[in-house]
């Protein structure tokens, strides 16, 4: 077997900072990264995503076959948090001594982030009225998770489906962060983590927002570009240093102005859809130990 398996998994949600958190991880001499972010092992055992058997082990080793001597080694797969108990189950039973870290924002800015992060992918939603209208069809008639339907946004902030599977299986091995303290006090966010992780939190970080959404001013143009990318990827044809100049030279070009700002009836209409899955998580992490919690979430616990 080549490589070993990672110890730290940080698992989502997606849009809430899972990319900067893996790039400030990844930075300490103690951890190694695996050789892509986003390894996605663990999808294969949600059935709601794949139905065949999942690939043999070594292939998830051999994602970290570069790490020495770090304590730990890390992957960050945001999928893997709304995976449900057969994710979670996978996990524990392969990585025994794992510590998981799993970072929550605001449902209704995460679907705002969805939304605009789709346009940057090139898929077409003409407005977030318009996607949300999309996304509540897909929940109500149970095909909400179609893999590259898009449509799953509104899916993935309902919390209390999921969240409380990962505090009871993890306890104290779990670690849960918001996207709203590690974007207005990175510095200490780390330091209580790595202090979590038992390493050192002196040492210095680029503590820099990683994965900013692009904004495109033609989403054809959009759509080929990550076409292309994915081609790209797939095939091994794109060096890492390539596809840096190639994005660089795809932003100058389609690089636009955000769309329209969400409404204040669209967003009351979502703060109504997650109200209650809001308040069920916020009473779940408040009865595991979370008493500092984001505004959106200190609602509630007085509901």
């Amino acid at each position: 077997m080549s490589g070993r398996l990672p110890n730290l998994l940080v698992v989502g949600v997606p849009k809430a900072g899972t990319g900067s958190l893996f790039a400030y991880l990844t930075q300490h001499p103690d951890v190694c990264g695996s050789d892509e972010k986003e390894v996605g092992y663990f999808n294969f055992f949600n059935p709601r995503r794949h139905t065949g058997p999942p690939p043999p082990l070594d292939v998830y080793r051999a994602h970290f076959a570069h790490c020495r001597g770090q304590r730990y080694a890390v992957e960050a797969t945001p999928t893997y948090s709304y995976g449900g108990q057969p994710v979670i189950d996978a996990i524990r039973a392969t990585l025994p001594s794992v510590k998981v870290v799993i970072s929550l924002r605001d449902p209704v800015q995460r679907l705002w982030s969805a939304y605009t992060f789709q346009r940057e992918l090139g898929n077409e939603q003409r407005t977030f009225s318009a996607y949300l209208d999309a996304c509540e069809r897909r929940n109500r008639d149970g095909s909400d998770l179609v893999p590259r339907d898009h449509h799953h946004g509104l899916y993935i902030g309902y919390y209390a489906d999921y969240v409380p599977l990962w505090l009871d299986a993890f306890g104290a091995d779990l670690n849960v962060l918001f996207a709203d303290d590690l974007a207005g006090r990175p510095e200490a966010v780390m330091s209580d983590l790595l202090r979590w992780l038992e390493l050192d939190d002196s040492v210095p970080l680029d503590l820099s927002v990683r994965n900013r959404t692009h904004h495109p001013r033609s989403t054809g143009a959009a759509r080929l570009a990550y076409s292309v990318k994915r081609a790209g990827d797939r095939w091994g044809l794109l060096p890492r240093g390539v596809r840096g100049r190639l994005r660089r030279a795809y932003l100058r070009a389609n690089e636009g102005d955000p769309p329209e700002a969400m409404t204040e009836p669209d967003r009351r209409r979502a703060e109504a859809l997650y109200r209650e899955s809001t308040e069920r998580t916020a009473r779940a992490l408040v009865s595991h130990g979370y008493t500092r919690l984001p505004d959106w979430l200190r609602a509630g616990t007085a509901a």
